[in-house]
């Protein structure tokens, strides 16, 4: 066994509202993110950065990957800005920014990544959400190597005026991890960061205009050997099948 130490970095993220059309976008410098678009998502308000940690090199060796824990670290602080008037204060879940940050051994598609945001991927869905084919994915919680879903929040109590346009810190409300740090055999490991942002401030000027995260730091730590032949065919073979389902 050899311990190994994997790292992902994701850049930081700034958005602006469209005072007109409320639509969310991003300024020059910031290319690495896209957003999540389909008939149901027009607005702009989720947005994704990828990448991939290339885990080749072990997989030519018939290496396992065995992970012993994985953890997170912020290059700087959250905030958010927004337009309120006496007639339209600021009111809860105006200003709410959902993070979730995932580390997979298989790919995930837009639709789930979007769907993730409502429930982290690997668990049992709501029985009202939208059960279309694919919509969740057929992966669980094993595939999900590292995984960590937040909500950001302004606390109104802290707010001067919400009658007023202003701006504040975003403050965590609400967090939980769910990394499985199960052994894995893929030649790759996908990476994520999807947000999803409040509503723009558009022609009613009331809402969220701008929203500031810093770069975040995955690092994982672990160690590399080698596992009984039928255990490692087996592990490989699923993350092949799933890998081409994409």
């Amino acid at each position: 066994m050899s311990d190994r130490t994997l790292v992902q970095e994701f850049p930081p993220f700034v958005a602006e509202a469209n005072l007109f059309s409320g639509n969310w976008g991003i300024p020059p410098g910031i290319a690495d993110y896209r957003p999540l678009l389909s008939a149901t998502y027009t607005s702009k308000r989720y947005w994704v950065t990828e990448s991939k940690l290339d885990l080749s090199g072990y997989a030519m060796e018939d290496l396992t990957f065995f992970f012993r824990n994985s953890f997170e670290q912020d290059g700087g602080f959250r905030s958010i800005s927004w337009n309120a008037s006496a007639a339209s204060p600021l009111s809860p879940y105006d200003t709410t920014v959902l993070e979730n940050v995932i580390v997979s051994s298989v790919p995930i598609t837009d639709q789930q990544l979007v769907a993730s945001i409502v429930i982290a991927p690997g668990f049992i869905p709501y029985g009202n959400i939208p059960s279309t084919p694919g919509y969740y994915g057929n992966f669980n919680r094993t595939h999900i190597i590292h995984g960590h879903l937040a909500g950001y929040d302004v606390e109104l109590d802290q707010v001067s005026k919400a009658d007023a346009d202003g701006s504040g810190w975003l403050k965590i409300e609400q967090d939980f991890y769910y990394s499985s740090l199960e052994p894995t055999a893929a030649d790759c490991l996908y990476c994520y960061r999807v947000l999803a942002l409040p509503t723009g401030a558009g022609m009613d000027d009331f809402g969220a205009d701008s929203v500031s995260l810093p770069p975040k730091r995955v690092i994982m730590n672990g160690m590399t050997g080698e596992e009984p032949h039928l255990e490692y065919m087996m592990r490989l073979k699923r993350s092949y099948e799933l890998a081409n389902q994409v």
